[in-house]
């Protein structure tokens, strides 16, 4: 007759589900000895629970150590230890069964010498070089690990036969565990095993309620949270109304330009867009150009990492050699139809690439910035519904992958704009510059000779005569929309 542990390691054998079997593979796929088991997919598949069982009976098989970490961890209580003592408790190895293992405030001890250890792997006191004796590591929550913790760590865990055990719901192909564990270079000895909620077959009707919730309410949610696909939309995504969509620029649209310039790694933009409005239901209606429209249309971009100055005219405007003195087309350019005859918004950084553009014959002036314009302008947009044409794939990927900043302790979201994957937004930011200004405040101009103030900020203008003044005005109350007459005023 068995005793009370065995029955107890019997019945939750039994009930582990059918994906728990690739814990007894001792080879990977690639034929090495098993290194990484790597588990990925939605809530509800039992993931955790699973792990936390099967890291008990290793520990009870023979003496080992085991290291249950995260990248942040402020506190005991911000660990697996409850999971792990509540899995304890169930499978009849606390105090209620046969007492093998006993849970201090800091760590779970076996009576055969095993113990399971808890730490932060980017804590303050976290010393990566005490992992070296460890014989299984269970990375929890490791699509928030970072690239540095996951460097230090797998090098560190190095004794033999030593195992990484890493579980996650994958979040964006760019976190550093999902390139590692699925882009083009894998590690040897991986094992990766994609659960969903449909391969456990104790799910919760609880769960399933929620589940069901989701699938109704936010199709984008239920995806990521149960079926484990990548995040689509997250409350730490900037851009949450934007679709891509093939649609044809109506003849009388106003054409906005904006340019991001690049410096040694970075690409050179240009954006063509406009506002407008559908004529019907998206997609299945005309476009109509409309400057009072709640759509903004984007249909043109150019895109070049490592464009040199001499090359940039042609990047933007190809062969229209309209304005001289014509460029050489050395890359052979397709440019944007009528960059060559459109004022462009450029980023005021690089004066020594606008002042050459605009020496070949481009309309081109600098953006104006200042405390606030980047939220200011980042508000402006996601204030339209965005339509990207098929053709602007690098828009797409920045408006999926623009995000605010998490706070590194916390997770909380937080109000400031991460500083990357912005290159075509900032350019798309800088072409809008006029139309916000003239949205927030109305337009007026207060005038010296030499400056024109625009909203209360300034922008320079070369000494002129009155009649230019208004000529400019006029173009600019065109190109920005509707204007505050009564705020216009002059002091020339």
């Amino acid at each position: 007759m068995m005793d009370l542990p065995e029955m107890a390691m019997d019945h939750y054998r039994m009930r582990f589900p059918h994906w728990a079997e690739v814990f007894t593979d001792r080879v990977a796929p690639d034929g090495h000895p098993v290194r990484h088991r790597v588990f990925l997919g939605g809530r509800g598949g039992g993931k955790s629970w699973t792990i936390a069982g099967q890291l008990l009976l290793r520990a009870r098989e023979k003496p080992i150590r085991i290291l249950c970490t995260r990248e942040f961890q402020n506190s005991i209580r911000d660990s697996s230890k409850r999971l792990l003592e509540d899995t304890i408790d169930r499978m009849g190895f606390g105090l209620l069964g046969d007492g093998f293992f006993t849970v201090t405030e800091r760590e779970i001890r076996g009576r055969n010498g095993s113990v399971i250890l808890f730490v932060g792997l980017n804590g303050k006191d976290t010393a990566i070089k005490s992992f070296e004796g460890i014989d299984i590591v269970w990375v929890e929550e490791a699509a928030s690990v970072h690239q540095s913790s996951i460097d230090a760590l797998i090098p560190t865990v190095r004794r033999p036969g030593s195992e990484l055990w890493w579980s996650y719901n994958p979040r964006y192909p760019t976190d550093p565990v999902d390139k590692l564990f699925r882009g083009d270079n894998p590690p040897p000895g991986m094992i990766k095993t994609a659960i969903h909620w449909n391969d456990n077959p104790w799910f919760p009707d609880v769960l399933r309620s929620e589940m069901d919730y989701d699938r109704r309410r936010d199709p984008d949610k239920y995806n990521h949270v149960w079926l484990g696909d990548y995040v689509q939309r997250s409350d730490a995504q900037v851009f949450k109304r934007w679709w891509v969509m093939p649609f044809t620029a109506p003849d009388d649209a106003l054409f906005r330009f904006g340019a991001d310039f690049g410096f040694s790694r970075d690409p050179t933009v240009l954006v063509r867009a406009f506002i407008g409005r559908w004529a019907g239901e998206p997609g299945a209606s005309a476009v109509i150009a409309d400057q009072n429209g709640n759509c903004l249309f984007v249909d043109y971009e150019v895109y070049r990492v490592g464009c040199e100055i001499i090359d940039t005219p042609a990047l933007f405007a190809g062969d229209d050699f309209r304005h001289p003195p014509r460029w050489e087309n050395r890359l052979s350019e397709r440019g944007i139809p009528s960059a060559a005859t459109t004022k462009i918004i450029a980023d005021a950084a690089r004066p020594e690439t606008i002042s050459h553009i605009k020496k070949c014959g481009l309309d081109v002036v600098a953006a104006i910035k200042g405390p606030g314009s980047i939220e200011e302008g980042v508000g402006f947009l996601t204030s339209y519904d965005i339509y990207v044409h098929p053709r602007c794939r690098h828009l797409a990927d920045e408006l999926f992958l623009y995000r605010y900043l998490e706070d590194k302790l916390t997770g909380a979201i937080t109000s400031q704009l991460a500083s990357k994957n912005n290159h075509v937004i900032d350019a798309l930011r800088y072409a809008h510059e006029g139309a916000r200004r003239a949205r927030k405040g109305g337009f007026f101009a207060v005038s010296s000779g030499t400056r024109i103030s625009l909203g209360g900020s300034a922008e320079r203008f070369p000494k002129r005569r009155w009649p230019d003044y208004v000529q400019e005005l006029e173009r600019r109350r065109k190109g920005w929309g509707s204007i505050a007459p009564d705020r216009v005023e002059f002091d020339v």
